[in-house]
């Protein structure tokens, strides 16, 4: 499932989607072979600026713009290739991060508590102590996330660096390792008495710190916030910075525990506001008196939670926009992939009161220029915006002619707001002021000014995905153009694997397909052109060429490893061998002979009806009943122009009707075609052998016929329903 590989911080939330605005759920991926799409794919993405495009990839291309986050699509994997994808278009999830990619504190371990507990004194096995956050997802909205190594060796380290006794060291030790199995989600109360062994009032002040904790974790927020305001004047920094901090974190905590339902969905009438109004000043006084503190970078990120559960859009956006373009590494709670997800649920879904933050707004413009949005985007409220982007007016203008292409289908309007100074090595928004320029002339059918702006783009694109997309647009130009062969031709640039491989399988015609097998350097490209050749000749009933072109068959045995690509998704496919198919007597008890004399029987009588059965049994013999190289695509995607190949494509329906129609033809052949006719409707009454659908009343007028006048012949015998 690749549309599924969501970050941990998406699937603490998904449950906050309510539309198909930015998140589908499909079973898996395809390619889908275009440039120009305003409907939202998640699995088709390119590197320019798109409605299409999910938001979280046109968000991804600003930032990368900004320096800020790299566009770095991770290489094609094995099931990638399976579903047939080249470099673009692309899923979203090719440009999530691998875990060993986020950065960040290195995390402490077992045997970081065990070196502290040794200096302290204590000699205790923390690797067999189950630490309540572990029971949660990385980035899950859960406070006992917190409870966790770190913040264990932070308070340990506190102990070792203080003046207090080896005594009360001990027994605070201790306590805290107690206090990482601690997460009572029922408010369950975890009482700490330490009052035998602390006698000290710093000693007293971690004691008070370590059940405001613990109240903290089991749920008992008034009797945390107390403990911790307990320790607002604590002579100790730490204890008095933490405190803080963690006041303001627990007013957080009460103020959504009633907010979300059984479904984890956020219910903003059952939240508590006036708790929501002490988590904001909270973390304000920390950040204010702590502005490089601990927890600063912690606390600016609750504070958007705050905001988000407040509704607050416009702080929200300030701050998204903040920790994505200015912020350090250092400054943010989460990494910046992490932010992207967050951005897309909490705010990009919002169509209503977005913030007026360029790089926000434009991504939230381009989702709403898609169709059958909620809410759609209208020119006059762009126009409105041009405020907004004072400082960024390429970006502006940018948006006005996606609007006039995608929306208005106006691609003069959208021409006339586009620069046609191409730039040397152009980031994103200028690759896409481009691209978007080469979409309008193709949509005025100016293919000779589109392919000139394609063919001087190719040398400067160098940014990742550019040069690919820019082969793919180039590809459909050619092949809408009528100068397919340009694809192919020896300087071409077109050096994109599968973009090659779909047109031989679609589009080309026998010429180009025998050119390539002459000369293609890759032999892939060699193989799928001779297969699709002989492939085609047969069921486009070119049978003397197929004689012709069978004779270049390399001699057998053929290496049934040498790949073909004929566009199936996953399973083995087929290869070159399947064309040394020797007939002989199917489980049926029809007999055949090769491919190679059936052929030839047809090229002699294009009705033979043992040649028309026999072709019929190549293709059911083979599984090749609806096989890809059959099937059209769409005709505003890459290889969607009519086939080379004219005429009607053969089917085993037709052959077997052709010889149940002729009545001069032996009775077993005419008895076979009845049978094998009849069963290309079981078992479920839907037809599997191509060609048009007959009537049930026919398949009964055949099946009748079968059991009289062919009664004695094994499959009269045999066949005893019709479907």
């Amino acid at each position: 499932m690749r549309i599924g590989l969501l970050s941990s911080l998406t699937l603490a939330i998904t449950a906050f989607l309510s539309s198909q605005a930015q998140a589908s759920f499909d079973d898996f991926c395809n390619p889908n072979w275009r440039v120009l799409n305003g409907s939202l794919d998640l699995c088709n993405n390119l590197p320019f600026l798109s409605p299409g495009n999910d938001n979280r990839v046109n968000l991804r291309l600003l930032l990368a713009d900004k320096g800020t986050l790299r566009l770095t699509p991770k290489a094609l994997d094995s099931q990638d290739l399976e579903e047939g994808y080249g470099p673009v278009p692309f899923g979203v999830y090719r440009l999530h991060p691998t875990e060993l990619e986020h950065t960040g504190e290195v995390p402490a371990t077992a045997a970081t508590l065990t070196a502290l507990l040794e200096k302290l004194g204590v000699t205790q096995a923390s690797d067999q102590i189950e630490i309540a956050g572990d029971a949660f997802l990385s980035g899950e909205g859960s406070r006992c996330r917190s409870n966790s190594y770190e913040s264990a060796r932070d308070f340990l380290q506190q102990l070792v660096d203080s003046d207090l006794t080896p005594a009360e060291r001990v027994a605070l030790a201790y306590r805290r390792m107690q206090l990482l199995e601690v997460c009572n989600e029922d408010g369950t109360q975890d009482d700490i008495d330490l009052s035998g062994d602390i006698q000290s009032p710093l000693g007293r002040d971690f004691a008070t710190y370590l059940q405001a904790a613990a109240d903290f974790y089991s749920g008992q927020f008034n009797e945390a916030s107390s403990g911790f305001a307990a320790l607002k004047d604590s002579a100790q920094a730490w204890l008095k910075e933490t405190a803080l901090y963690m006041a303001a974190r627990t007013a957080l905590n009460a103020a959504q525990q009633n907010a979300f339902d059984e479904y984890d969905v956020l219910t903003r009438e059952h939240m508590d506001k006036s708790h929501l109004l002490l988590a904001e000043t909270g973390f304000d006084a920390y950040l204010s008196r702590y502005p490089q503190g601990l927890y600063a970078a912690s606390a600016k990120g609750l504070m958007r939670r705050v905001h988000w559960l407040g509704g607050e859009t416009g702080k929200l956006g300030e701050d998204f926009a903040w920790q994505l373009t200015q912020s350090q590494e250092s400054q943010r709670n989460v990494s910046l992939d992490d932010l992207v997800e967050e951005v897309d649920i909490k705010l990009l879904s919002i169509t209503g009161d977005m913030p007026q933050v360029p790089l926000l707004l434009a991504v939230n413009d381009l989702m709403r220029m898609r169709p059958y949005q909620q809410v759609t985007l209208a020119r006059e409220t762009l126009e409105q915006q041009k405020t907004a982007f004072a400082k960024q007016p390429a970006l502006y203008d940018y948006l006005l002619a996606a609007f006039a292409l995608y929306v208005e289908k106006n691609p003069d309007n959208a021409l006339k707001g586009l620069p046609t100074d191409v730039p040397e090595n152009p980031d994103y928004l200028a690759f896409s002021q481009q691209t978007l320029r080469g979409l309008a002339l193709e949509a005025k059918h100016d293919w000779d000014g589109a392919q000139a702006l394609w063919l001087q783009l190719l040398p400067l694109a160098k940014q990742p995905l550019q040069r690919e997309q820019l082969e793919l647009a180039l590809a459909m130009n050619y092949e809408r153009s009528q100068q397919l062969a340009m694809v192919f031709a020896l300087n071409s640039p077109i050096k994109s694997s599968q973009v090659r491989y779909i047109l031989l399988r679609k589009v080309a015609d026998a010429a180009l397909l025998q050119q390539q097998i002459a000369q293609a350097s890759d032999p892939t490209e060699r193989a799928t052109a001779q297969f699709v050749l002989l492939y085609k000749d047969l069921l486009y009933k070119q049978y003397a060429n197929f004689a012709q072109d069978f004779k270049q068959l390399p001699a057998p045995p053929i290496d049934d490893k040498l790949g073909v690509s004929l566009g199936y998704l996953f399973g083995e496919g087929r290869s070159l061998t399947l064309f040394q198919w020797r007939g002989d007597k199917a489980e049926s008890g029809y007999t055949c002979p090769s491919i190679a004399e059936t052929a030839t029987a047809l090229k002699t009588d294009a009705k033979s009806p043992s040649g028309l059965n026999c072709l019929g049994e190549f293709i059911l013999r083979n599984g090749l009943d609806g096989m890809p190289l059959d099937q059209r695509p769409n005709a505003d995607t890459l290889g969607g122009t009519p086939s080379g190949f004219k005429g009607e494509l053969f089917s085993r329906l037709d052959g077997y009707q052709s010889v149940i129609a002729n009545t001069k033809a032996a009775p077993n052949d005419r008895a076979y075609a009845l049978y094998r006719a009849i069963n290309c409707f079981a078992p479920s009454g839907n037809n599997s052998c191509g060609g048009a659908d007959v009537a049930p009343t026919v398949r009964k007028d055949w099946f009748r016929l079968l059991k009289t006048t062919f009664a004695d012949t094994q499959w009269g015998k045999s066949l005893q329903y019709y479907w």
